[in-house]
């Protein structure tokens, strides 16, 4: 959260190959499943080169439609939330709370 994903990507990926990032954050998280994973990569395919103003655009998008649709699940989104939290530095916890402030509401 404090870098983009982008930078990420460029920088974690000129030093590690993608093997390596992928069992650091499979032991990083006992939950990830390989679908998880799947998941997690085709997303920052898709959203590495936006910013964070973007992407917390189509984070309210998102929310907004699941919650008119009825498919919006506060408590999976807590879940995944705490699982996650453990692996963020101070900064990207206050933030990631603040996420979930906003989306809950």
């Amino acid at each position: 959260m404090a870098r983009n994903l982008k930078a990420y990507r460029k920088n974690e990926r000129s030093e590690k190959g993608e093997d390596q990032i992928r069992n650091e954050a499979q032991a990083g998280s006992a939950q990830l499943s390989g679908a998880d994973m799947a998941n997690i990569e085709s997303m920052m395919n898709a959203y590495g080169g936006k910013s964070e103003t973007e992407l917390m655009d189509e984070l309210r998008r998102m929310t907004e439609r699941q919650k008119k649709d009825g498919s919006f699940d506060a408590s999976a989104m807590q879940k995944t939330a705490d699982s996650i939290m453990p692996m963020l530095t101070s900064e990207q916890r206050q933030k990631l709370i603040g996420i979930m402030n906003m989306l809950g509401n």
